[in-house]
């Protein structure tokens, strides 16, 4: 009996086979390290976005003499039925602070009513009629920021304020990979200056 070798065929197969596999293995690796990454993207966007809302929350919770600006026109107390494109109130410290939507320099933001020019469609806070600074990071574009206010102290009426803030944007992961964002949070007023 002769101990026999694989022939050059059946190596030539073999390693045909093999370099397949693993060209079907690495393209499946890089396309889940390329959603990974765009995961993690949207992931940190959506934190800063977060982020953003929970200040928004915490000052406007301790505030008080809310008014919309916008919605039924120039800075009104209260905007039940027409939304506000901005928003504006004392603060805890007595800080007049101002929340709006921030243009972009151009109507890519989407909203006709905008509060200041920006580099960007962002929200954008100001204090003591100082300039206005963005709450959110260049991978979030707002298209939509609209306040609904009831209960507004100047208006005279006995009704705990409530602040509804609306959100819409897109977050861009990458060049071409977007994903679009519809947020929605209501603060209440903790501070009774009735």
């Amino acid at each position: 009996m002769k101990n026999r070798g694989f022939t050059l065929i059946e190596i030539l197969v073999s390693v045909a086979i093999f370099a397949t596999v693993m060209v079907i293995a690495l393209g499946a690796l890089l396309a889940l390290s390329e959603a990974n990454r765009r995961a993690q993207a949207i992931n940190s966007a959506v934190n800063n976005l977060s982020a953003a809302f929970d200040s928004m929350s915490r000052t406007i919770r301790t505030g008080q003499t809310y008014a919309c600006v916008g919605g039924s026109g120039g800075t009104s107390p209260d905007c039940t039925a027409t939304p506000g494109y901005g928003f504006t109130f004392t603060a805890f410290g007595g800080d007049t602070v101002t929340y709006c939507l921030s243009n972009g320099a151009a109507a890519s933001c989407g909203s006709a009513t905008t509060c200041a020019v920006g580099s960007r469609c962002s929200i954008l806070r100001q204090i003591n009629s100082g300039n206005y600074l963005p709450m959110t990071s260049p991978e979030i574009a707002i298209t939509q920021l609209s306040f609904y206010l009831i209960g507004s102290p100047i208006t005279g009426n006995s009704v705990q304020p409530k602040v509804t803030i609306l959100a819409s944007g897109v977050v861009s992961s990458s060049g071409t990979a977007s994903t679009t964002f519809n947020l929605e949070t209501s603060v209440t007023q903790r501070l009774y200056d009735q």
